[in-house]
């Protein structure tokens, strides 16, 4: 009997992500500095620079920010490409199974920019990350890196909070791996690179409006609903139960519910923006025009995730094209976290 069914995936190319993305001109130049830069601060091997190149998260950055100049969009691809190897040390790494290791390397990481010395070793992949942050700080305003640094911080928190769920043998429900996720994700931190990369220069009220805030949230939410779709079928063949499709199949949907269940929160979403677009307050028409932008440099990390997820072969390997225009991909009917469940996961309610 066969063991795989197919499901059809959920319409992501809603609302503003209906339009092409625009990539920013100096990608190409840029990707290939970006990528030797990382590999040489790190001591990375063959392998892994290899796996960098195909991962091409340069391309992601450059519809994030597609009017950044050549050195800033050099700092964001170099974040970029950072973010997916230091992110796989607690994900598949050695930090996944040690709760106190992983919070030295998080410190580690938070100490400059908290403004802290760190006392200890630091890994290659920190002190990259350092550099990264020195850039940022000698060319921003003191808003733009408190800013960065608060959404680094959560992003660590995110990440302690996955390593102990996974150390604790405790698979989230779908709404503490949301909450989780809203940290871990990583995606408000490139909101604030973005904003150093377009060199916008905004009051902090602006990020003090609750409608602000909650686009950020719907940014980021897009962000992980879209992805757990994309990289589910990679995830069940690893045994992750930590994915938001897993979350509902665990609490006994079938594949095609569970797909449809993610794809009601992202359609609920998509409603919530075009709300909270509506309700946005002016600051006056010089700061508004500033705005405007930040709210666009959202569009464009979201518009990034997806357009990257259907180019990179991370997740769909060679089958992205043909996944994007038949929206159809085929899942196992009984994958192995299901028989190695470790925990019950309430029912969905969304």
């Amino acid at each position: 009997m066969k063991d795989t069914t197919v499901v059809t995936l959920p319409d992501m190319f809603r609302c503003f992500l209906v339009q092409e993305p625009k990539a920013n001109d100096q990608y190409q130049s840029v990707k290939v500095e970006s990528e030797e830069w990382l590999a040489r601060m790190c001591g990375f091997l063959p392998s892994m620079r290899k796996k960098i190149d195909a991962c091409d998260f340069s391309w992601f950055i450059s519809i994030a920010a597609p009017d950044a100049p050549p050195e800033r969009l050099k700092t964001l691809c170099d974040w970029g490409n950072w973010v997916f190897p230091y992110d796989d040390l607690f994900d598949s790494g050695y930090l996944r199974t040690d709760l106190l290791a992983s919070k030295l390397v998080l410190d580690s990481l938070m100490a400059d920019m908290m403004g802290n010395q760190f006392i200890g070793h630091k890994l290659p992949i920190v002190k990259a990350h350092d550099d990264i942050y020195r850039r940022l700080r000698e060319a921003s305003s003191f808003g733009t890196q408190r800013r960065f640094a608060r959404a680094m911080r959560h992003y660590t928190l995110g990440v302690a909070d996955h390593v102990e769920h996974f150390t604790s043998n405790h698979t989230p429900s779908l709404e503490e791996m949301l909450q989780t996720r809203q940290l871990s994700v990583g995606v408000v931190p490139l909101y604030h690179l973005i904003e150093y990369a377009h060199d916008l220069q905004l009051p902090d009220e602006v990020f003090e409006d609750p409608v602000i805030q909650t686009l950020e949230r719907l940014g980021a939410d897009f962000v992980i609903l879209s992805n757990d779709i994309l990289s589910y079928r990679k995830e069940e063949g690893e045994d992750c139960p930590f994915n938001m499709i897993a979350a509902c199949r665990l609490a006994g949907k079938s594949p095609q519910e569970a797909f449809d269940t993610v794809g009601a929160m992202l359609e609920q979403r998509y409603i919530q923006w075009d709300q909270a677009i509506q309700c946005l307050p002016s600051w006056g028409a010089e700061v508004d025009v500033q705005v405007n932008r930040y709210v666009e440099g959202i569009q464009n990390v979201v518009q990034a995730n997806i357009s990257w997820s259907f180019r990179s072969k991370r997740y769909l390997g060679d089958k992205a094209r043909e996944v994007r225009r038949t929206r159809k991909i085929e899942v196992m009917t009984n994958p192995p976290y299901l028989r190695t469940a470790r925990t019950s996961i309430p029912e969905i309610v969304i």
